[in-house]
């Protein structure tokens, strides 16, 4: 993942971390609230309509805690991504040296697409990257 992706999830990631916090304050001083209201309020409708306020901010925040949670496996993959090794045949680039089993070591001299040509002391090859290492022709 690029960078510039990483940091749109992490500036989403923020944000609706903030948003959260603020819609759990809101959920806790309308519980509040309700709290203090006198019994028989509390059973009426304004009770009951605080309540059901009370119950969808609860759904809110824990829609919210899903996203953050799917955003950090995002970003965690992006990291992770980050992390994997790159097969050592897609690191090579012109002037690299390598060592064939028949003509000994030689020279990249260009790369089209995945095939490689190498000038060795004996002559100049073109080989299909990874296809030649896999096989055991070619060793970086």
């Amino acid at each position: 993942m690029k960078d510039a992706r990483r940091q749109i999830l992490e500036d989403c990631l923020n944000a609706i971390q903030e948003a959260n916090e603020t819609l759990q304050e809101v959920r806790d001083e309308e519980e509040e609230a309700y709290d203090n209201l006198p019994e028989s309020m509390q059973d009426g409708e304004r009770g009951e309509m605080m309540q059901e306020a009370i119950d969808n901010l609860d759904e809110a925040t824990c829609s919210l805690d899903d996203a953050v949670s799917s955003l950090k496996e995002a970003i965690s993959y992006a990291d992770n991504e980050e992390a994997l090794e790159i097969d050592p045949w897609q690191k090579v680039i012109v002037g690299d040296k390598v060592t064939h089993k028949t003509y000994g070591q030689g020279k990249v001299i260009t790369i089209v697409g995945d095939h490689f040509t190498i000038e060795f002391a004996a002559k100049t090859a073109v080989f299909i990257f990874p296809d030649a290492i896999d096989r055991g022709f070619i060793t970086l």
